[in-house]
């Protein structure tokens, strides 16, 4: 919530009108500029580019960005012939969305800053492109950008970079976005440490700290960074943050089971969400209360609660898929209180398919983190190579002043160099090799450990009904009788003891679920749970045990797989298997 309720007042201060802005002609934006000192010209252009080109048709807007291109070229300004690309580019991208001409323009404003040495505008047009993929979910290609923007301002000096503490916090929104939490919270401390704008800045900071803490179920850190940043914006009296940060911290104490205290938290954060236009928070909160009434048994609350959690979630423009999960759960279980056995189980169902919906994107997104991962380790190594080769080419130019014999001794140098840098290289891979094959080891023992103690309960399992269906005439209740047996109708692989297996299983096979889905994306989860249980080569009855069917149930879970991944009469489905 509190990202995006930044991000929201980021705009409206980007779209307030200066005092020079208000004074122009929309067919005459440009003209006051070159009566500017150089250092105001561009954040007065581009404030006067948002305001007006953003809203003017093409060819209208393109003409005034023209205009402002001649007058940086009278002005022998490079730093607004340099901002004009990105201008272009930011009238593309709110018009057309993500699209090949806001791309062009975005990197020929790098390239511009490239190419005329500028190395701050590089440093900041590179960030942009960063932010610009951000925008638009290519967080693949969001992750270069952003690690070489960051080198960039490095080598600058954060003290020589205007707003660096927006560009730190604007990474932490990347790192965020992407569930990596150690980096959003390292961008964050140094935004803390080059902020100049005031107090709104740390509030936020402060509260998205807690976000992170919360979001990896530390709630007592969670908490105390909560805690500062609702001090903070209390000595402001900043009534839109004291809401905020009140709100989240109700999640804690609802998180905690307290909700004597998250109550009137949640209550406030609600009321504050619907000020603000934020349905899906608005939603997240209702949603809150709702369980909160469920719980204490003031169920015709609860359902007008619920109704209320419906119409804010359709209204969301962010995704709730996993919120419309937690709905159809609420609404199942307030219909089954109610005696409403019938929507009880449509809800049921509605529930089970959005989980399903949801767990096929959360793999998705999975996949998304070990690409970007990849990604992001491959950019580090780019950068210190191209941070070498740069070094080494600063080198040969100063070796032309140098004499022929200082040129053998030096070259001698830096082959004993290379050579002890490679035989080191050398050493450090074997080393880490090592590590991984020693962790790949452990996770293989581990899962085989975890599979054969559910293959061990099921088997006592077994035991445990064989005897009870001796026993089973001894009872003269019968609804005694049929509750031991609903009992023992249960499986060892639960929905929570998958996922813990899911967990262990990729640790040893980290591509066969991303394979899978790649090569049958048409398999439900009962075959993907018994694709995995078949690379383990467990046998026919230890299967059954584990997915609580019986024998002819797994002879024909198999066969009916055999047809959904098209294998013929000859083939077997074991061999699909091994190729994952």
């Amino acid at each position: 919530m509190l990202l995006k309720v930044f991000f929201i007042f980021g705009l409206l201060m980007a779209c307030t009108y200066s005092t020079s802005a208000q004074n122009k002609s929309p067919n005459n934006i440009f003209a006051g500029i070159k009566n500017l000192p150089p250092e105001k010209r561009v954040a007065e252009a581009r404030e006067l580019s948002k305001t007006y080109c953003r809203k003017m048709p093409e060819a209208e807007a393109m003409r005034n960005l023209d205009t402002l291109d001649a007058i940086a070229r009278d002005l022998n300004d490079l730093p607004l012939e340099c901002a004009v690309f990105d201008m272009r580019a930011d009238y593309y991208s709110v018009n057309r969305g993500f699209n090949p001409l806001s791309t062009k323009y975005y990197q020929a404003a790098e390239q511009f800053a490239e190419d005329h040495g500028l190395a701050l505008e590089e440093a900041i047009y590179t960030h942009r492109l960063g932010v610009y993929y951000l925008i638009y979910k290519k967080n693949i290609e969001a992750c270069r950008y952003f690690l070489f923007a960051q080198d960039k301002f490095r080598e600058i000096g954060y003290n020589n970079v205007p707003d660096m503490a927006g560009y730190f916090i604007q990474a932490a929104d990347f790192y965020y976005a992407i569930g990596d939490y150690e980096n959003v919270r390292q961008n964050l401390l140094q935004a803390l440490t080059y902020d100049k704008s005031g107090a709104r800045t740390k509030i936020n900071v402060l509260n998205t700290l807690g976000l992170t803490y919360r979001n990896s179920g530390a709630v007592g850190l969670a908490m105390q960074y909560f805690n500062q940043s609702l001090a903070l914006a209390e000595a402001k009296r900043d009534s839109v943050w004291i809401g905020i940060t009140k709100g989240n911290i109700g999640s804690i104490y609802f998180i905690q089971k307290k909700y004597d205290k998250a109550l009137p938290l949640i209550q406030n954060d609600y009321e504050v969400s619907l000020r603000y236009n934020q349905m899906l928070n608005a939603g997240i909160a209702m949603l809150r209360l709702v369980r909160i009434n469920l719980e204490g048994g003031n169920l015709q609350l609860a359902g007008q609660q619920l109704a209320t959690a419906d119409t804010l979630l359709a209204k969301a423009r962010e995704d709730a898929l996993n919120y419309r999960v937690e709905f159809y759960e609420l609404k199942a279980r307030l219909s089954e209180r109610l005696g409403n056995i019938a929507e009880s189980n449509l809800f049921n169902k509605k529930y089970n398919a959005a989980k399903d919906s949801l767990e096929r994107r959360d793999n998705v997104a999975a996949v998304e983190r070990v690409r970007l991962q990849w990604e992001l380790e491959k950019n580090k190594a780019q950068l210190s190579e191209i941070k070498t080769n740069a070094a080494i080419g600063a080198y040969k130019r100063n070796m032309v002043i140098v004499t022929l014999a200082l040129l053998i001794v030096i070259g001698g140098l830096i082959f004993n160099r290379q050579r002890l840098k490679t035989k080191k290289d050398k050493e450090i891979a074997a080393s880490e090799q090592l590590r991984l094959n020693e962790e790949l080891k452990n996770a293989t023992l581990e899962l085989h450990g975890y599979t054969e103690s559910l293959v061990q309960k099921n088997l006592v399992i077994d035991e445990i009904r064989q005897e009870m269906e001796k026993m089973h005439l001894q009872f003269t209740n019968e609804g005694d009788a049929r509750e031991l047996d609903n009992m023992m109708k249960a499986h060892i692989m639960t929905n929570e003891s998958w996922d813990e297996f899911k967990k262990l299983f990729t640790k040893v096979h980290p591509a066969f679920f991303y394979r899978l889905r790649n090569a049958h994306p048409h398999l439900t989860d009962t075959d993907v749970r018994l694709m995995a249980l078949l690379k383990l080569n467990l046998n026919n009855r230890e299967m059954a045990g584990m997915l609580g069917i019986t024998l002819d149930g797994v002879k024909k879970a198999k066969q009916r797989l055999r047809k959904k991944v098209g294998l013929d009469a000859g083939g077997e489905i074991e061999d699909i298997v091994d190729k994952l």
